[in-house]
């Protein structure tokens, strides 16, 4: 027996169906308390969160078969669009993904699926949203693990680095 081990101590707790302690007092205090006065239809209205509800727009018809290609989000509610996904080969999956964070009209990021095998193999960022993508990084074997990495650091479109990870 230990010295530290209190055989004088019963475990009496009472369980839901759920397996919890369903006799626990909680006050307003408790910060895992939910109350309906809480949350909007719109937005959380307590002043530790912002506007978490996101819309999306089935919006682009590319081809003009009458089907939209494209999903635009607007992640904010702001209105403006900050995510868009693209079926542009007809084939079903998403092949094209640029995020515009700031929603400036230029995009930070394009992921694409360059060799249609419907995984998204290569990922190109313009960190100063300048139109020029700074950083290609590509999955050139099929391997679903990202292997080249380019980078144009002057930013006049030529990469000057090119490399192998």
């Amino acid at each position: 027996m230990s010295e530290f081990e209190d055989t004088t101590v019963e475990e009496d707790f009472t369980t839901d169906e759920y397996g919890t302690d369903s006799t626990g007092d909680y006050t307003a205090e408790d910060s895992s308390t939910y109350t309906d006065e809480t949350y909007t239809e719109d937005s959380y209205t307590d002043e530790t969160s912002t506007d978490d509800v996101y819309t999306s727009y089935a919006d682009t018809d590319v081809d003009g078969d009458g089907v939209n290609e494209s999903v635009s989000y607007d992640m904010d509610g702001d209105g403006v669009t900050e995510t868009v996904e693209s079926d542009l080969d007809g084939d079903g999956w998403i092949d094209t993904v640029t995020t515009d964070a700031d929603a400036d009209g230029v995009a930070e990021s394009v992921i694409v699926d360059t060799d249609g095998d419907t995984f998204l193999d290569t990922i190109a960022t313009d960190a100063n949203e300048d139109g020029v993508f700074e950083t290609v990084e590509s999955d050139t074997d099929g391997d679903m693990l990202l292997d080249t990495v380019a980078t144009d650091a002057d930013g006049d479109g030529a990469y000057e680095d090119v490399q192998s990870i």
